[in-house]
Order: C-alpha cells, then structure tokens, then sequence
C-alpha cells in the first residue's frame, strides 16, 4: 500500500457524541472541523461598559488575593 493512499477508518479515531459542543457554531453532536453552520454572533458588553457598571463583570473574571506580605502596612 502506497504511503500516499488514504487511509481506512482508523481505530483511535473519536466520535462525537450529543454531549460534543462545537467551538465554532456552538451546536452539539459534532467536532468543529465537521462544522458546516456559520459561526453565531455574541455580544459582550466593552471593558469600558463592564468598569463603569459592576453588574456586567464577566462570570469568567478569576479573583485573586494578595498575600498579606504584599500588602501596605
């Protein structure tokens, strides 16, 4: 067989599963190099709306704490 030759169905390959979410058109059921939908519009609020109003934070925003020996006295 020619190195060139498509391969048959391989035995590692993974099926998508109706849990499987797609990155691009955010549907279930398939990966994203099967996606033939269009990728969805997503409106997020600017950085500058979310300072000027707390309520539109991102849930994604990761809080951190200063360790007390980085703290002004």
């Amino acid at each position: 067989m020619s190195k060139f030759a498509p391969h048959r169905g391989s035995a590692n390959q993974q099926r998508a599963t109706s849990s499987t979410v797609c990155q691009k058109c955010l549907e279930r059921g398939h990966f994203t190099y099967q996606c033939k939908g269009a990728r969805p519009y997503v409106s997020r609020p600017s950085r500058t709306k979310q300072l000027e109003n707390p309520k539109l934070k991102l849930k994604a925003t990761p809080t951190v704490e200063v360790p007390e020996e980085f703290k002004k006295p």
